[in-house]
């Protein structure tokens, strides 16, 4: 792991935060530790899941439609488990996800809805992993459509005048946080949530198959967790867009961003 690793503690507790999943369990295995540690401390998490997960089954006796539905159960049963009161699914066909105009203009309206400080998601920049793991394409989506969305389409006003005249007024994100395997430059110590992690990822039993996933998701927590001195964490990659008032709870939009937008 990136021996320049940073471990993560806030100024202050994010107040809101959208995470946005190309698929129902994505969120549970890369970061429902870390989700359980923002829901503890105050923040309103929410769920935005881009498809409807029917793909994802070797079953020769399942089908999608009813694919879909299990999903979806398992999915909100997840969220109960770490606190996550509010998730949207968009529906979208597991495994054909492209981050075109339409998807853009749905989750820019879900972010300029949500306003959230922080938006977790995946890093479309990932590919594959060196020890034979090649990333799914629509995690890929994921991650482009929000970096889409934050420049321009959440932010700019003009982008789409239409999501003004539904009263979705443009928003920035202070900051997204990419989940991208082992590889990040920030992790957060989950060892006091990672019970809760295990217990959201077992809620996705059609995913599973009976696996057990504990002794591999510990070991990658554990891997993770020992370049800052914690027994377990998770890693991401943070892009900080906006710098956060410590007192209130809106990002700061009098002072330059730390990282300027490039003209147009």
């Amino acid at each position: 792991m990136n021996e320049q690793v940073t471990s993560w503690e806030p100024a202050r507790p994010f107040a809101r935060a959208l995470v946005v999943a190309a698929h129902p369990d994505d969120a549970e295995f890369g970061a429902a530790g870390t989700i359980a540690r923002w829901v503890q401390m105050g923040t309103e998490v929410r769920y935005l899941v881009l498809t409807d997960g029917a793909s994802g089954s070797a079953d020769p006796t399942m089908t999608r439609e009813r694919l879909r539905g299990i999903r979806e159960v398992e999915q909100r049963a997840a969220c109960a488990e770490l606190g996550v009161t509010d998730v949207t699914f968009l529906g979208h066909p597991d495994g054909y996800l492209e981050a075109d105009l339409p998807l853009r203009r749905q989750v820019a309206a879900e972010i300029r809805r949500h306003r959230p400080e922080v938006i977790l998601s995946f890093d479309p920049s990932v590919r594959w992993r060196a020890d034979g793991i090649v990333n799914h394409p629509d995690h890929r989506a994921a991650g482009d459509v929000v970096l889409h969305c934050i420049n321009p389409a959440a932010s700019t006003r003009l982008w789409d005048p239409s999501l003004i005249e539904e009263g979705l007024e443009p928003w920035d994100v202070a900051e997204v946080w990419m989940m991208g395997f082992v590889e990040g430059t920030h992790a957060v110590d989950v060892t006091t949530t990672f019970d809760r992690k295990l217990s959201a990822l077992r809620c996705h039993g059609s995913q599973l198959a009976g696996w057990d996933p504990e002794p591999r998701i510990r070991e990658w927590a554990s891997r993770r967790g020992e370049p800052i001195g914690v027994r377990l964490a998770e890693a991401f990659t943070v892009l900080q867009l906006r710098v956060l008032d410590e007192e209130g709870s809106e990002p700061v939009r009098d002072k330059p961003p730390t990282n300027p937008k490039p003209s147009r």
